[in-house]
């Protein structure tokens, strides 16, 4: 059974004049990370808004472990973490998380211990009973918000950019927590523009665009067919440029292959798939060219996203201030 179930939802803020959220359906099952994925404007803070009980949506439902967002039953469940933290300046680390463990209605006897673990999680190596909340950098702010959103112990975790303000460390840290969520059976909703850190943890993503899914999957179907290879080869003594363009134009398309560039001694090769290369590969060798080094392209989802998005369109707004309307 899903833990999380969103069916048809849409939500029109009354000034804006298309949908925020357009009958939008998907559901996520317990233990999985879940990415949410798309340009500003494209409704994924909307939706965890949403998720989150923070907005009414217009029409449709949403169920997590089968009851309404607004149980008050849900809320022992959930842990957030919000893009744009804005905690208790005054209160030291220490007091912000002691807070907050209350508030989850975690033992109490249990709170030093909790407290330590969420800290280590995040690996924040400051004294907590000394740093104030006032004296953080932003990444730090952020290490913190994420200690806060898993120190009650949630069964669901939503992170809105949990990367933003981090350095390259913050982002191994991300991904490790992210892992060990998979590990110990806790279920994430990740909304995020860093597209590389969630192709590397997420089960599933939704890319979305205009407030609609466009495409709802795991990584292997937002596989973008075909790749680009750059084919090196020892030089052709008895052969110029024309020619060797010309039998390698010729021999690509018995293999379904197709050569963007060539010179003396390499080519820049288009194929459908890894086998259609190879034999394109083979064949080149049959001929008399003496290959040493093949470099293929990859394609990583940004490419997908990039593709999917439209660059001219700059009258996107941002998920926030759909939010704020």
């Amino acid at each position: 059974m899903s833990i999380i179930t969103v069916d048809n939802l849409s939500k029109h803020f009354r000034r804006a004049k298309v949908k925020a959220v357009q009958d939008v359906s998907f559901s996520v099952e317990p233990g999985e990370i879940f990415g949410l994925i798309g340009p500003n404007g494209a409704g994924k803070t909307t939706i965890m808004a949403c998720l989150l009980a923070l907005i009414k949506p217009s029409s449709g439902q949403i169920k997590i472990d089968g009851k309404s967002p607004y149980d008050f039953e849900v809320k022992p469940l959930i842990g957030f973490l919000p893009e744009r933290p804005c905690y208790n300046r005054w209160m030291t680390i220490h007091q912000f998380l002691t807070y907050h463990h209350m508030l989850s209605g975690r033992p109490s006897q249990e709170r030093e211990k909790d407290i330590k673990e969420a800290l280590e999680a995040v690996e924040l190596e400051v004294d907590p009973k000394k740093r104030r909340v006032k004296e953080l950098s932003r990444g730090m702010l952020q290490r913190v918000g994420l200690a806060q959103a898993v120190i009650g112990r949630p069964r669901i975790v939503f992170l809105d950019e949990p990367t933003s303000g981090m350095d390259p460390l913050g982002f191994i840290m991300i991904r490790k927590m992210l892992l060990r969520f998979k590990e110990q059976g806790i279920t994430a909703v990740v909304n995020s523009h860093h597209l590389l850190e969630v192709e590397k943890v997420c089960d599933r993503i939704a890319f979305m665009r205009g407030g609609k899914i466009e495409h709802l999957g795991g990584m292997d179907s937002f596989a973008v067919q075909g790749q680009d290879t750059t084919l090196s080869w020892l030089p052709l003594a008895d052969r110029n440029a024309d020619v060797i363009k010309e039998s390698l134009v010729s021999l690509a398309q018995k293999h379904d292959c197709t050569i963007i560039d060539a010179s003396l001694d390499s080519a820049k090769v288009s194929s459908p798939d890894k086998e259609h290369l190879a034999s394109f590969i083979q064949e080149l060798v049959k001929n008399e060219f003496l290959i040493y080094e093949s470099k293929s392209e990859r394609r990583e989802l940004v490419d997908l996203f990039l593709n999917k998005s439209d660059k001219a369109d700059k009258s996107d707004k941002s998920d926030k201030s759909d939010i704020n309307e």
